[in-house]
C-alpha cells in the first residue's frame, strides 16, 4: 500500500497490523539491479527477511529468485509463482525428505554447509538416478564490523566450511558421483555498513576459487550474501548499486590478471540478496 495512513489502517484492523509499502521494496531491488546492469546475475530473495506471501508475489514477479531453507519456505515459494529453477537451498537442517522434493522439483542449487551434508545429499540424489547442483558455504574469515550475534563470517561462527579446508571439502564434493559441483557461496553477516567486509570477503573467495580451480574443479558462479544495514543510529551503509560496482570491479581486475580463474567470466555472479532490514524498513508494526 502507498499514501495511506497507518493510524487509518490501525483503526480499520486494529493493532499489532503489519503494512507494506510495494514501492519501498521495489525501490530497493531495483538498487541491485542497476549494480548488476549488464551482468549475467539472479538476485535471489531471502525468505527468512519475510515470508509473507503478498511479498513473495512482489519479488517473483520482479524476476527474483528466492534462498531458502526448509520445506516449508519451498512451499510458499510455489505457492507465489516463484519458479523452481531460480530457487537456492540453504541452511544447516535439510532433511532427507526435503532434498529429494527439491531434486525432483529441479531446483538450482544447494548451498552445503558441511562435508557431513554432502554425503548425504548424494546418497538422495543417486537413489533418485540425478546429480545434485552444489555450492559449498564457505566461511571466509571476515569480521562484518556488526553485533556479534549477526555475525555469520568469522572464523569462530558456527556457519559453512572453514576457509582453510574448503579446497579439500571441495575434491570430496567433485568425488562424489550423486553431485556436480556449480559454484561457492559465502555470507558474512547482516546490518553492515561498510564497504570494507564485503571488499575483504571478495578477495578471499576470489583467491580461494583460484586454489580450487588449480586443483581441477570448475566454478561457475558466485552466490554472495550479506546483509545491508539501516540507519538506526546515524549508520550510513553504502547504496547496493554503489557496493556492487566496487566488487564488480575488483573481480574484473583479477580477471584481466595474466593468472585469472579460466572458467570464471565476469558475469558469473549469483548475489544472494539479504534485505531483512530493507524489508523492516518499509513493513513496521502499527502499535
Amino acid at each position: 500500500m502507498e499514501n495511506v495512513k497507518l493510524a487509518d489502517v490501525a483503526a480499520q484492523f486494529g493493532t499489532p497490523v503489519f503494512a507494506y509499502s510495494k514501492a519501498s521494496m521495489l525501490s530497493a531491488l531495483a538498487a541491485y539491479q542497476r549494480g548488476f546492469a549488464g551482468r549475467k546475475v539472479q538476485i535471489c530473495y531471502a525468505m527468512k527477511a519475510n515470508s509473507n506471501l503478498a511479498v513473495l508475489q512482489v519479488f517473483a514477479k520482479a524476476g527474483c529468485g528466492f534462498d531458502i531453507v526448509s520445506g516449508g519456505e519451498l512451499a510458499r515459494v510455489l505457492a507465489a509463482g516463484g519458479a523452481p529453477e531460480k530457487i537456492i537451498f540453504s541452511g544447516v537442517g535439510k532433511t532427507r525428505a526435503e532434498m529429494k522434493q527439491a531434486l525432483e522439483l529441479g531446483i538450482a542449487c544447494f548451498n552445503v554447509e558441511s562435508e557431513a551434508e554432502l554425503e548425504v545429499l548424494n546418497e538422495v540424489a543417486l537413489s533418485l538416478g540425478q546429480k545434485a547442483p552444489v555450492s559449498l558455504r564457505v566461511n571466509p574469515n571476515v569480521d562484518p564490523k556488526t553485533h556479534p550475534y549477526i555475525s555469520t563470517g568469522l572464523k569462530g561462527n558456527k556457519f559453512g566450511v572453514a576457509h582453510e579446508s574448503a579446497v579439500q571439502t571441495y575434491k570430496r564434493a567433485a568425488a562424489l558421483p550423486g553431485l556436480a559441483v556449480v559454484g561457492i557461496d559465502c555470507h558474512i553477516g547482516s546490518q553492515i555498513t561498510e564497504a570494507t567486509p564485503y571488499m575483504d570477503a571478495m578477495d578471499r573467495i576470489l583467491d580461494l576459487v583460484a586454489d580450487i580451480e588449480a586443483a581441477g574443479i570448475p566454478i561457475h558462479h558466485i552466490d554472495f550474501g550479506g546483509g545491508l544495514g539501516i540507519d538506526y543510529n546515524g549508520d550510513t551503509p553504502p547504496a547496493a548499486d554503489a557496493l556492487w560496482q566496487q566488487l564488480l570491479a575488483k573481480l574484473d581486475e583479477r580477471l584481466a590478471s595474466p593468472s585469472h580463474v579460466p572458467s570464471l567470466s565476469p558475469n558469473c555472479a549469483r548475489h544472494t540478496a539479504r534485505w531483512r532490514n530493507n524489508i523492516g524498513r518499509c513493513g513496521r508494526p502499527s502499535v
